[in-house]
């Protein structure tokens, strides 16, 4: 098991973390280490996308730093309203430097 913190909450989230804790059966402790690995990997999506889209990582640098697959970070940019410059041009020539 992992290491115990303290953290303080405002009571809305309280409330909502115990409606949420009444509703999948499960304790308040194991709903909010729920919530906070979801956010965690969430943030680091969003930290490592913006990367990629400033041109600091590869697309696969900015998975593997997230702990994601290329396709996950693919889906994830694209829910995110990222459109790629990569175009049909720049397919057409790497397909013939894969047939070389």
């Amino acid at each position: 098991m992992g290491e115990a913190i303290g953290i303080r909450l405002p009571k809305a989230v309280l409330k909502q973390i115990a409606k949420l804790s009444e509703e999948e059966l499960e304790d308040r402790s194991t709903i909010i280490r729920k919530l906070v690995v979801m956010g965690y990997k969430d943030f680091m999506q969003m930290k490592y996308a913006e990367e990629y889209k400033k041109k600091k990582l590869t697309i696969t640098e900015a998975a593997h730093k997230a702990g994601t697959t290329v396709w996950e970070m693919e889906y994830y940019l694209i829910e995110h309203g990222y459109k790629s410059s990569y175009s049909i041009e720049d397919l057409k020539r790497e397909i013939k430097l894969i047939d070389k």
